[in-house]
């Protein structure tokens, strides 16, 4: 299908939305991105681009900046907490194959970057511009905070995370979320400069440190410290004060105390839910806002950097619309099911209030993920390649 001149409304400024405004516009699309923020700008921790999220960045040219201001990562590892039974065993333990690695950043630093590329690629911007429905037609359009419709466009996509409002389908909020907190990464500290790292106590107490390099070129080197919590539990921890937290920090991870006394605490929530991807005749969505999960296994940008992919390529390819969202779901649907049921399945085991689980996971999950077999399986799966969705996609086209 012919871009050039093709129009495209955007809702949201997001990874993924960015992303695809950028790969739309440089094949000639007029795109139009609505974010409800005063300035676009990245909401959420550091998290690692892996190897999925990194071909699609290597395709839009954008690979080397990214490198020089994230910090690699080449293994993933668990273990028990010191006041758990059996402290310091080893309940996670993934490594890249081969010369295989991820890439943890700064938010900021990816959206930065999207950011920059969408603009170049001649991308349009309406700020203070919250979207609350779609207008559905030949030509869709979509409904601002306020009343105000947009002009009519051929494209609409729906790429602001799992609390977008278009639609009669609102997600699940699980049980737990985080605090989380960017703080400066201690040179000549206890942790490992390409690992993720985490404790548990059972499932319901959970800390992990991830070093995320820089925001931009020269700025310090920096980690983002999580702290699992119960949302149920947000006030309670808030009363009990900021020393009661950081005795809690210092029982789990002794070795983390010093992140946790630097540390500004934001409190994410997270959702689970699989929304039907299209919604309306010209309308898509992508992302979060079609299938949004707990961040355990740390798919969420790179998931919804390939939907961008996909889609984007399967516009330059179909030659309609319609055939479009075809391939593009063809193309991705298998790859978002397995993670969505990985998901659910998986994240139990690492919170919630189950003792049973948390126990199998220290007898099984542990030992079992250390055998060369299932090593291997596990570390595709972790790291994105699992039914290989970028040989599905084919970037030549971005």
């Amino acid at each position: 299908m012919k871009l050039d001149g093709f129009e495209v409304a955007i809702a949201g400024a997001g990874i993924g939305g960015l992303s695809l405004a950028t790969m739309l516009a440089r094949r000639g699309a007029r795109v139009l991105v609505y974010d409800q923020m005063g300035a676009p700008q990245p909401i959420g921790s550091g998290f690692v681009l892996q190897p999925t999220g990194l071909a699609i960045l290597k395709a839009m040219g954008l690979l080397d900046a990214i490198a020089a201001r994230g910090q690699v990562i080449t293994r993933m590892h668990g273990a028990l907490a010191g006041r758990s039974s059996g402290p310091g065993k080893t309940v996670l333990e993934i490594s890249y194959p081969g010369d295989g690695h991820g890439i943890a950043v700064q938010r900021v630093a990816l959206f930065d970057l999207l950011l920059s590329a969408a603009i170049a690629a001649g991308v349009r911007f309406e700020t203070n511009a919250r979207t609350t429905n779609v207008i559905e037609g030949s030509r869709p359009a979509l409904t601002l905070d306020g009343g105000r419709a947009t002009p009519s466009a051929d494209l609409v996509v729906d790429a602001m995370g799992a609390s977008s409002p278009i639609g009669h389908d609102p997600a699940r909020e699980l049980k737990y979320g985080a605090l989380w907190a960017t703080v400066p990464w201690p040179e000549g500290g206890p942790f490992h400069p390409h690992e993720l790292e985490q404790r548990y106590e059972r499932a319901s107490h959970m800390a992990g440190v991830l070093p995320v390099g820089t925001a931009k070129d020269g700025a310090a080197s920096m980690a983002t410290f999580f702290w699992s919590l119960r949302n149920r539990d947000i006030d309670a921890w808030r009363n009990a004060g900021r020393e009661a937290w950081l005795e809690q920090v210092n029982a789990l991870w002794p070795e983390a105390l010093p992140l946790a006394e630097v540390a500004e605490p934001v409190h994410a929530r997270y959702h689970h839910h699989t929304r039907k991807p299209v919604a309306g005749r010209g309308v898509i969505r992508i992302g979060d806002a079609w299938h949004a999960t707990s961040p355990q296994l740390g798919q969420g940008a790179n998931m919804a950097m390939i939907d961008a992919a996909s889609l984007a390529s399967a516009l330059s390819r179909a030659p309609s619309i319609d055939e479009a969202f075809a391939r593009h779901l063809h193309q991705r649907g298998q790859h978002v099911w397995l993670y969505q049921t990985l998901s659910l399945v998986l994240t139990p085991f690492y919170q919630s209030d189950s003792r049973i689980l948390p126990a199998m996971r220290d007898i099984a999950i542990g030992p079992t993920t250390r055998m060369p077999l299932v090593r291997q399986l596990v570390s595709r799966l972790v790291t994105g390649d699992f039914l290989s969705p970028i040989k599905r996609i084919g970037l030549n086209d971005l």
